[in-house]
């Protein structure tokens, strides 16, 4: 307690005590180990609450990914931060998960919680728990840029196992090939290409060049952004979508998914099974071994373009993206 004086009925704490407060309250460092042997509380509602808070207006995989850490950090604290709990939280984040992205996605949340109840509480105490949370320093060697390796052949198998499968109707053939090629041609993440509406299609092939438009909304990182589209994929886009409502998607997403499990392609050049993610994966190596490199390639694929360079300096106009995709892209054919 600081030592406090009545003056005219009204409790007076001293300047040097005022100090005091403020020098503790503001550096976590000098008060760090006082708070070692702390346990601090906090409720479910509070956890709730600030998950529901983060979740507004995110993609359903970033939301998902919040619900986890969420439900992590209350099964190993159950309401108590202390440098046992936390410490015992991270052990078991590093042991569960495989990848440092993993790692930081539980942790992160953990250690912006942390941050939020010093700010709702008023206690600093809160953030100097955040020593106990913080990722390994190691850093693991590599020895191939990426040990999933998708090639050409693998999206050509992909489309004859379909188009031979006897348990799928024509339209669910053509629906599933439909994706296939449409992902494989553009890059799309799986759950963006899923969202894709029949009226976005429609307005992309009334146009020439033909550049869908993929909305804010149904992109990862909230990124309006166009999409040409390859001249092998509009026959089998046109059959798809005629018949269909406008607001309908294009795709029967979780079908593709269903069908793919129970009839798994092998992949040609490793051990494993074709994945929608994959098709993603092989619109990288492919631009990569073609020269589709520059910064339309990764407009496209809505990837690496957070920088302040991408938000303030960047443009494209629709006709250019497909022009030059096409001169890298124009003779790929699966």
């Amino acid at each position: 307690m600081y030592k406090s004086e009545q003056e005219n009925g009204l409790v007076v704490i001293r300047t040097r005590d005022l100090r005091r407060v403020k020098a503790e309250f503001e550096n976590p460092v000098q008060n760090a180990v006082s708070s070692n042997g702390v346990t601090l509380q906090f409720t479910r509602e509070e956890l709730q609450h600030y998950t529901a808070s983060r979740t507004k207006g995110l993609s359903d995989k970033s939301i998902r990914w919040l619900q986890k850490s969420r439900d992590i950090l209350w099964e190993k604290t159950n309401g108590e931060l202390s440098a046992s709990t936390l410490s015992a939280l991270r052990e078991s984040v590093l042991d569960l998960f495989g990848s440092r992205d993993s790692w930081s996605k539980v942790l992160g949340f953990t250690v912006a919680f942390l941050k939020y109840l010093s700010k709702v509480n008023f206690d600093q105490r809160y953030r100097h728990l955040e020593v106990h949370l913080e990722l390994p320093k190691a850093i693991r060697a590599v020895k191939l840029l990426t040990s999933r390796i998708i090639t050409t052949e693998d999206i050509q198998n992909t489309i004859k196992a379909i188009d031979s499968a006897d348990d799928l109707s024509s339209e669910k053939k053509l629906n599933y090939k439909g994706m296939v090629m449409f992902l494989a041609y553009s890059g799309q993440r799986v759950l963006t290409g899923a969202q894709i509406t029949v009226s976005q299609f429609k307005e992309a092939l009334r146009h020439a060049p033909p550049v869908l438009t993929v909305e804010a909304h149904q992109d990862k990182i909230r990124l309006q952004h166009y999409v040409p589209i390859h001249p092998a994929v509009i026959p089998v886009l046109q059959e798809v979508i005629e018949g269909k409502q406008e607001d309908e998607v294009a795709f029967d997403y979780n079908g593709l998914m269903r069908w793919l499990k129970e009839n798994p392609v092998p992949l040609a050049r490793i051990n494993g099974k074709i994945e929608l993610k994959d098709l993603r994966k092989a619109f990288e190596q492919i631009s990569d071994e073609i020269g589709f490199t520059d910064a339309n390639k990764n407009f496209i694929m809505s990837h690496g373009v957070s920088s302040i360079n991408w938000q303030s300096y960047k443009q494209f106009l629709p006709e250019n993206v497909y022009k030059r995709y096409m001169e890298c892209w124009g003779k790929v054919s699966f």
